[in-house]
């Protein structure tokens, strides 16, 4: 290898790391939160005795370790810059020129974006790794009969341990043997024969998905929530690269070589045409804001609520998921009903985001619920989790089943979701720190996060997508040992709802959990506005002076501007913070 060469690729791979690095590592580490893989030969056996098991077998291996941030620049980096290479070694077969390093990264370029994608998986890169280096195996083989025989026992292996991916790799080697000019080439048509009726046989054999089902859309793709509908989508586009780039080598090894400005102008098109094509190979919105959310949950379970709260400036239009778990960064912070309408709240759907029946908010849903002691629903949307992660499970939804048995006393469930976490690499240690609970429950009483937990009386009975919210919120009234965070959801909620009735039956029964302290701001200000029509709310509750008096202004601003044409963004600027502007002047959806 030259050293032009080599250092271009060291290049390729800076350029890499600082792009997955900016872009952020959380999509990734996603990943690893939705398989279940235990490295256990008997698990891997099984696996690898399907054909594909070995790439499926190394990806979710590697994927496992995902929880490091800078495992997963390495990992990334390395497999896409390695199979730029590849793509290199095969041009430059076709024709010995500069200008190859520059195609060779028209693939990397397109796999960024698939990595980048919350639907697919690493295997499908260990596929295509496998495939281009044994294509230039083959290629590099100059004796016709050796070259066969490798053909074809390569086409059968590749089958064994790529799957369906044998029948683009026997298209892979025809094309090379052509553009290549080797002897007989017509000898890997041979190739081609058995790589397709390997992939038609294991079609027909198997229940999977077939490899033509990578045809079609990616919207598609991504409706089927199977990994290995999306890893096809992505083979067959990436081959077709590949061939359109082994035939364009070809086409342009007959340009003059020894003319400057030929030389020039071919780089300089190269170079426009990557251009353009990069800017199709970024992320798109989709995957910038499926990102953004994932980022959001690993600080959540890093307890970074102050990372949450400082990514959300005041007042900034938001969605529902951001607002979730902004609100629940204050909660946990003890500012929800302090600074709660200094954002743009949008209903009470801010608080407690509805279902999808997805992976996503059923970790969401489980953490809110967890967080406010609803411990049984918290349970379910764990459970819903662990069967929607797409590869076989997920130790986040399991360690949260270990904690909620050891919160029941249920010690014998808890030890059964603790025997699969500790075949787990990454969660062993935490394995053995609970299995310890189970052996002595008297530590549970001295964990800061279990000790606070109860299983409350009321048990809702309902299906997870049919839970009335406001039941919910009612059973929580009538539990006395609720936790604060729970009782500032309440109130909130009805606030959100702009339901001052059930608010003042809660203010009724706030002295329970205030215990001598002040309310908080917003419940203050919600208090002047039920005394517009009943004083008597005032006897009950303490309101300081400064929030008494700012509301007096209020209310004289709102009837001097209500009719004026930029008054309500005035009354924005002035008391958007206050939860009066929300009251007044904002209209919900629906």
């Amino acid at each position: 290898m030259k050293g032009r060469t080599l250092v271009f690729w060291l290049f390729v791979f800076a350029g890499l790391w600082f792009f997955f690095c900016s872009f952020g590592t959380s999509t990734f580490q996603r990943q690893e939160e939705v398989q279940l893989f235990i490295p256990e030969w008997v698990v891997i056996r099984d696996m690898l005795s399907v054909p594909g098991g070995f790439c499926a077998v190394v990806g979710q291996a590697l994927v496992q370790y995902y929880i490091s941030s800078l495992f997963v620049l390495w990992v990334n980096s390395a497999f896409l810059c390695v199979i730029g290479f590849l793509c290199y070694l095969l041009l430059q077969e076709i024709a010995p020129r500069g200008y190859n390093l520059l195609l060779a990264l028209f693939p990397v370029l397109g796999l960024v974006k698939a990595h980048t994608s919350p639907f697919y998986v690493l295997d499908g890169t260990v596929g295509l790794l496998l495939l281009l280096l044994f294509s230039f195996v083959f290629i590099r083989i100059r004796r016709p009969k050796v070259q066969l025989f490798y053909g074809v026992a390569s086409v059968v292996l590749i089958y064994g341990l790529a799957g369906q991916l044998a029948a683009l790799y026997s298209l892979v080697v025809v094309f090379m043997s052509l553009l290549c000019r080797r002897e007989k080439w017509y000898g890997s048509f041979a190739v081609f024969l058995i790589g397709v009726l390997l992939t038609y046989i294991g079609i027909r054999l198997a229940t999977g998905i077939p490899l033509t089902d990578g045809i079609y859309s990616e919207r598609y793709q991504e409706s089927q929530l199977q990994p290995d509908s999306y890893v096809y989508f992505i083979w067959i586009r990436f081959v077709v690269l590949l061939l359109t780039l082994l035939v364009a080598a070809f086409a342009m090894k007959f340009l003059s070589r020894g003319k400057r400005s030929v030389g020039v102008v071919v780089t300089g098109s190269l170079l426009v045409v990557l251009f353009c094509f990069s800017a199709f190979c970024l992320p798109g919105p989709y995957e910038v804001r499926n990102n953004r959310m994932n980022e959001l949950s690993v600080w959540e379970q890093r307890n970074e609520w102050d990372t949450i709260i400082r990514e959300h400036p005041e007042k900034e239009v938001t969605d529902y998921v951001s607002l979730n778990y902004l609100n629940m960064a204050l909660a946990q912070k003890g500012l929800l009903g302090d600074r709660l309408f200094h954002y743009d709240q949008k209903g009470p759907q801010s608080l407690l985001v509805s279902w999808d029946r997805t992976y996503y908010m059923s970790c969401l849903l489980s953490d809110l619920h967890y967080m406010i002691g609803d411990i049984s629903l918290s349970e379910g949307y764990a459970m819903e989790g662990l069967t929607l992660a797409k590869r076989g499970g997920s130790p986040r939804m399991l360690q949260r089943l270990v904690k909620i048995s050891l919160i029941r006393r249920d010690f014998a469930l808890a030890d059964k979701y603790l025997d699969i976490l500790g075949r787990l690499p990454g969660y062993r240690r935490w394995a053995e720190k609970y299995a310890g609970y189970v052996l002595h429950p008297e530590r549970i009483g001295r964990d800061e996060e279990l000790a606070v937990k109860t299983v409350p009386a009321f048990r809702p009975d309902n299906l997870l997508c049919l839970i009335d919210i406001d039941s919910l919120w009612s059973g929580h009234l009538s539990e006395p040992g609720v936790n604060r965070v729970a009782w500032e959801y309440v109130g909130c909620s009805y606030l959100l709802a702009k339901e001052m009735e059930k608010f003042k039956t809660f203010l009724s029964r706030a002295g329970t959990f205030v215990q001598g302290r002040s309310l908080p701001v917003h419940f203050q200000e919600a208090a002047l506005v039920l005394a517009v029509e009943d004083l008597s709310v005032l006897d009950r509750v303490a309101v300081r002076s400064e929030i008494v008096q700012r509301y007096k202004q209020f209310q004289k601003d709102i009837l001097k501007l209500k009719n004026s044409s930029d008054g309500l963004s005035w009354l924005y600027l002035q008391y958007g913070d206050t939860f009066w502007f929300y009251y007044y002047c904002k209209k919900l959806n629906g």
